[in-house]
This record gives structure tokens, C-alpha cells and sequence, in this order.
């Protein structure tokens, strides 16, 4: 899934419940240095122009991956007919 968080609460939410350990792919030139998802969570900045791909499933080798927005990019995903952000 492919996420645009706004805050780091919505980067918590964005990230779910997956494995402190898994790896962090982050494109160059970005200015985000976590390697792992436990680094991504103890951030205390998260730029509004990032995105960040999760994997669907959780195989050792996934990774999280973060870079640049495009314009198209969409915030949290609407479920259940509401913004989960708006829950916070």
C-alpha cells in the first residue's frame, strides 16, 4: 500500500503493525536515514512531500520503501467510509 502521511501519527498508523526489523528502502537525496521500520517510528519530523510503499505481506525480504510524492499521490486510505486519520 502506498501511503502520504501528514504527521507521525499518521506515519504510526501508515506503518501498522509491522516488524521493527524490516528493512527501510529509502531513495537517495531525501533526507530520511532509518534503515528499519523501529527507526522510521522514532522520527520526529516526517516531511509532507514523502510517501512511504508497504508491503502486503510480511516475508523476511520486504521492505518498506520511502520517497518523493508525486502529485497523484493520496493520503491515508479511506476504509470503511471514513478517513482513518481523522480518527486521531
Amino acid at each position: 500500500m502506498r501511503y502520504k502521511p501528514k504527521s507521525i501519527a499518521a506515519l504510526h498508523i501508515a506503518l501498522g503493525g509491522l516488524p521493527v526489523k524490516m528493512r527501510v528502502e529509502v531513495d537517495p537525496d531525501i533526507g530520511v536515514s532509518a534503515k528499519t521500520v523501529g527507526e522510521l517510528r522514532k522520527l520526529t519530523a516526517w516531511p509532507e512531500n514523502l510517501v512511504i510503499t508497504t508491503p502486503q505481506e510480511r516475508h523476511p525480504e520486504s521492505a518498506v520503501n520511502v520517497s518523493k510524492a508525486s502529485v497523484a499521490t493520496r493520503g491515508l486510505p479511506v476504509l470503511w467510509g471514513r478517513d482513518i486519520a481523522q480518527d486521531r
